[in-house]
């Protein structure tokens, strides 16, 4: 009988679930311009939000340091303390590291880039099934029909605009995060009936730290993966080349497991017309390899000892993951996935041990059980 019953709660919770995805889909099916507009508003304050709020948990040991080691209590003094050292940073970071940087991608594209098709294009004709997509892919990609292309010039002025947007909000999203954190918090908690304040205090702490340790551990890997392979690259024979692959392969391990692989094509593609590197002809396969180690290395030995291991999430799940959130909400969903899952992964942890808590005895119970009747 109670499995019967069991059965039926299932077969009821199915039913609402389904009934809910059917009425979404009909409400965006109705209302598919409004829906359209809705999400790219969404969207337009979620992305410096989510940017602003990637940078509180960058600079968070920093406004611990000020106010746990040198006593600053004050928050409006440790904010502008924190910008003013973040204004420098990234001042001395633009003059040097950026310009160096952009002069060497700069110089790629006019120098390097028409080699490359140059190679690529003599590597293809070797085989008659890439020489015809080569062929074709050139067809296609020609001055005249790009130029045939229709331009929506409304389209290109909204996402200019969001990208001004953007940039004006995140300092002030930002500072706001920075200031007001405590009382973001206690707006969050205060929403929620008393009865359930406890939990939600301890998931959001929880979430909380998952977040700080995702943030902190993947910016300390994309820079530490910076400076490795930009090492890598030198020691290979890149030479000036070095600085510019390195950082690609830093910036795009923003996106694990997939990203290092996607930067890796450049280097890949300019070690086809360079026969003055390490390896020569197995140049290439050289880099391949070179980036798979690194990437096991790092998921298996540096994450783990980086970052907690609520973030700790398996590849299939990551992947998922990436391509759940960003379908939803585009390059921000790539960017919060992981952070996202190991919040909910955190919150079915926290609600197993509540429900553990709950079938076992407390020493009471255990006391009692134990006297004779």
């Amino acid at each position: 009988m109670a499995e019967m019953e069991r059965r039926k709660r299932w077969l009821i919770n199915l039913g609402v679930i389904a009934l809910s995805l059917l009425i979404l889909f009909l409400f965006r099916l109705i209302f598919e311009a409004f829906v359209e507009r809705f999400i790219q508003a969404f969207i337009a304050i979620v992305l410096p939000f989510s940017i602003a709020l990637f940078l509180s948990y960058l600079l968070a040991p920093l406004f611990r340091l000020l106010e746990r080691k040198l006593k600053l209590k004050n928050r409006l003094i440790n904010t502008g303390i924190v910008f003013a050292v973040v204004g420098v940073v990234l001042f001395f970071l633009g003059r040097y590291a950026g310009t160096l940087i952009y002069t060497q991608a700069v110089s790629f594209i006019e120098n390097d880039w028409p080699r490359v098709l140059s190679a690529v294009t003599d590597f293809a004709s070797r085989y008659e099934l890439l020489e015809q997509i080569i062929t074709r892919l050139q067809e296609i990609l020609t001055l005249e029909n790009v130029l045939d292309l229709d331009f929506d010039l409304f389209a290109v002025f909204e996402s200019a605009a969001t990208v001004i947007i953007t940039i004006v909000l995140v300092p002030v999203f930002l500072f706001f995060i920075l200031n007001d954190r405590h009382r973001i918090y206690e707006g969050i908690v205060i929403v929620f009936p008393k009865k359930i304040r406890s939990h939600v205090i301890e998931l959001t702490k929880r979430a909380n730290r998952v977040i700080e340790e995702y943030f902190n551990g993947r910016f300390l890997t994309m820079f530490v993966m910076a400076i490795v392979f930009t090492i890598v690259f030198f020691i290979l024979g890149f030479r000036e080349r070095s600085p510019l692959f390195g950082f690609m392969l830093g910036f795009f391990d923003i996106v694990p497991y997939v990203g290092p692989f996607i930067a890796m094509v450049l280097p890949v593609l300019y070690s086809l017309t360079d026969d003055t590197l390490l390896f020569g002809e197995y140049a290439p396969i050289a880099i391949m390899i070179t980036v798979a180690v690194g990437q096991l290395i790092q998921n298996n030995v540096a994450q783990p000892l980086i970052m907690g291991k609520e973030t700790k999430l398996h590849p299939l799940l990551v992947l998922s993951s990436f391509v759940f959130f960003g379908y939803l909400f585009g390059v921000v969903g790539i960017i919060l996935a992981i952070p996202i899952t190991g919040m909910i992964r955190t919150t079915t942890h926290y609600l197993k041990e509540l429900h553990e808590e709950k079938l076992r005895l407390n020493e009471e119970e255990q006391k009692r059980l134990k006297e004779d009747p």
